[in-house]
């Protein structure tokens, strides 16, 4: 089980591959919120319910990790496409799932191979695909945002390091069998004793760590009076009132007419900060200016996230909000937007858009490395699912094609030699 610090629980069960979001009410997030324990899934309650009518909302995600299931962490990060994903590991391999606002997840979010291989062992480190992993017992994540894995080869425990970027580096190795890792506030990582001769052992190493923010000590009070204001959320409230007669510019999309405030716009996006200076371009005093060539619906996500700072991208909508945060210098965005097309990508789609991000190249060449990486991974799905699909590739970006079948080729060599 892990938590992201904002009210969601995740738990797995390692027999099926299944993982289960458990967002708890606000209230029991409060300190001294309840007078003892209770069970909130998998069974009737067994003690204190002071929550009142309270819920616990629970959903099984929708994906099966492939392999056996062998540790879960969430990795907070910083909202950019390394950011705020869970991350769960079978014995060879990590993946990553991104998250949306709130914990979500996509109708056909899949967890995407992010370091390791997912059925060749072995002691490597390197960087995402090229490392390998022998036997990991467990993960855990540390305030950059890593993971620390306990590696077990053989009689001996190998601590690595995973790195925001899929890079592995071996940190300490210790003579036998070591689980459940976990971050002391003072640096230390400690591991649990798996041997059976010695079941009670905890070992501790001074490597120098830092927690995750939300695993420091910290003394919650109950809210007073009325719930805090939020500046996105006052922010939204001010978009969701247009027109309210405080706009003092009018954006035209396909159109469809959407009253802003050129302040906020020059404030958020560099590209209205230069476009609406009036010394720079001759409509930067003008009432009324027209984006051609804009989807309205992808603007409109945009709109929300530039007022508010985030949005909610439909995987339907993600390529279209992706192009237009690029074109409008939003970088942040146009990472939301990538990991929302990454998380839903299945056989059907990964051709078209691995041809999609090959040809916008430039800030999607990050999408299209991961996008090759998934479909290595899932080519025998391809083919049989969507042959067709891999003709078309072959067709439209024949370059493309000939490096994911040398991947193929250089992946089945590897095996053989194992």
């Amino acid at each position: 089980m892990c938590s992201d610090g904002k009210g969601c629980l995740y738990a797995a069960d390692g027999v099926d591959g299944r993982v289960v979001r458990l967002r708890l009410p606000a209230s029991w997030r409060a300190a001294g919120a309840g007078a003892g324990p209770s069970v909130v899934a998998g069974g009737a309650a067994a003690g204190p319910t002071d929550a009142g009518a309270e819920q616990v909302v629970v959903m099984t995600l929708p994906f099966e990790l492939p392999g056996k299931f062998s540790g879960l962490a969430h990795a907070p990060g910083d909202g950019g496409s390394d950011g705020n994903a869970l991350v769960l590991a079978t014995e060879t391999a990590l993946y990553r799932l991104p998250l949306g606002e709130g914990g979500a997840v996509g109708d056909a979010a899949a967890p995407v191979l992010w370091v390791g291989h997912g059925d060749d062992e072995g002691t490597a480190d390197g960087s995402g695909l090229e490392a390998r992993f022998t036997d990991v017992w467990d993960i855990r994540v540390d305030a950059e945002g890593a993971v620390l894995v306990a590696d077990v080869q053989e009689d001996e425990t190998v601590v690595r390091r995973v790195a925001p970027d899929g890079t592995v580096t071996t940190l300490a190795r210790v003579s036998g069998r070591y689980r459940t890792p976990f971050i002391l506030p003072n640096g230390y990582l400690v591991l649990c004793s798996a041997e059976r001769a010695d079941p009670h052992c905890i070992l501790a190493l001074d490597l120098g760590l830092e927690p995750a923010p939300f695993l420091r000590a910290t003394v919650a009070t109950p809210a007073a009076g009325p719930p805090r204001r939020t500046l996105h959320a006052d922010m939204g409230a001010l978009l969701d009132a247009q027109p309210d007669g405080t706009a003092d510019l009018t954006l035209v999309v396909a159109g469809r007419r959407f009253p802003v405030h050129r302040a906020v716009l020059i404030a958020r996006s560099d590209y209205f900060k230069r476009r609406l200076a009036a010394e720079t371009f001759a409509d930067g005093a003008a009432a009324e200016l027209s984006l051609p060539d804009t989807d309205p619906a992808a603007f409109a996500l945009l709109l929300r996230f530039v007022y508010t700072g985030a949005a909610d991208i439909p995987a339907a909508l993600a390529p279209s909000v992706a192009e237009l945060a690029d074109r409008l210098l939003l970088p942040e965005l146009c990472s939301d937007a990538q990991a929302a097309i990454l998380s839903a990508v299945s056989v059907e789609t990964v051709v078209g858009s691995l041809l999609w991000a090959e040809r916008l190249g430039g800030s999607f060449l990050g999408l299209l490395s991961s996008l090759k990486a998934w479909y290595l991974e899932h080519h025998e799905e391809v083919l049989e699912a969507a042959p067709e699909s891999v003709g078309r590739l072959a067709s439209e970006s024949l370059p493309l094609f000939v490096e994911l079948q040398r991947g193929l080729t250089r992946s089945a060599k590897r095996q053989r030699v194992a």
